[in-house]
């Protein structure tokens, strides 16, 4: 299984209490992209994730995606079926 790698790019940020906390911004896929987001301020960070490549079959999916999978399975058929 092949995997990629995933920077999530965040920084620090007051809340309304007036706490330090961090914030994402962005998910890149390359690495110089997060480098520079965190050469750009000493609050900007980035974390690492490493995903597997196949990560959307392995995705929960909730009914109303599975029933527009299966709409839409229905819609190619009827459109198979009036161009024959």
């Amino acid at each position: 299984m092949e995997f990629i790698h995933a920077f999530v790019l965040t920084t620090l940020a007051l809340d309304k209490k007036g706490d330090v906390k961090s914030r994402n911004l962005a998910v890149t896929f390359d690495l110089f992209e997060a480098e520079e987001h965190r050469a750009k301020d000493y609050a900007n960070d980035y974390e690492v994730f490493v995903v597997p490549c196949d990560w959307q079959e392995d995705a929960a999916t909730t009914n109303l995606v599975v029933a527009m999978r299966e709409f839409t399975g229905m819609v190619r058929e009827m459109q198979e079926e009036a161009l024959r």
